[in-house]
């Protein structure tokens, strides 16, 4: 009977260190469709956006974000950073590096970016899915996605919102420092954060509980 509840404790104390992702739609309540920031009308572009702590509640390391969609003529954009940052700012100015507030950006994406056409309408599409951020559940995520160069002109359209939120800043290059500002706007986003798995405990050590 000792050596069941042994082995039952043990696989409770396994169970325990999973680490199991949260998604999180942030970005506030939708409004209309906007191209920002896979603009194809443009033939580069300089983009952030921000979410509140408050939205995600969660720290660990950010493994996916996702934009939803709105509608996709499909293009390939060439030459694209994805980078996430902490940021205690409440809200961004048209200065994309005082909007990193003093720290330092993290890249978690580089290459070329293809978007699909015809994409299904409130469908969730892959922005990024990063390897190397953690975040730290205090200070408020800011993304920035930066590109030069596309195939084709044209307007890819995913979900924003219009109040409430940190805002959004955009150029239509790829190293400009400043921008202009879309102050309350946000970007509707589904954003998975994997937990940092909590430290496993030994056999060894639940057997000896029993001793």
């Amino acid at each position: 009977m000792r050596k069941l509840v042994v082995v039952t404790l043990a696989l409770v104390v396994a169970a325990s260190t999973l680490a199991v992702a949260g998604v999180h739609v942030v970005g506030g309540t939708k409004a209309t469709g906007n191209t920002i920031p896979w603009w194809g009308s443009y033939t580069a572009g300089r983009f952030q956006c921000q979410w509140h702590k408050s939205e995600i509640n969660e720290a660990g390391a950010v493994t996916l974000i996702e934009f939803q969609v709105y509608s996709t003529v499909g293009n390939t954009f060439s030459n694209v950073d994805m980078l996430l940052c902490h940021s205690s700012r409440t809200a961004l100015t048209n200065n994309y590096t005082t909007n990193y507030d003093g720290k330092t950006p993290v890249k978690v994406y580089t290459g070329n970016f293809v978007i699909p056409a015809n994409l299904t309408r409130d469908s969730w599409f892959k922005q990024c899915a990063p390897t190397n951020f953690n975040y730290n559940n205090s200070d408020n995520l800011l993304l920035e996605i930066s590109w030069s160069g596309r195939i084709r002109t044209g307007a890819n359209y995913f979900w924003r919102s219009s109040s409430g939120q940190p805002g959004r800043l955009w150029a239509s290059s790829k190293t400009a420092t400043t921008g202009s500002l879309y102050a309350s706007q946000g970007e509707i986003a589904r954003i998975t954060i994997t937990p940092t798995a909590v430290a496993p405990t030994s056999l060894g050590r639940v057997k000896s509980i029993f001793k």
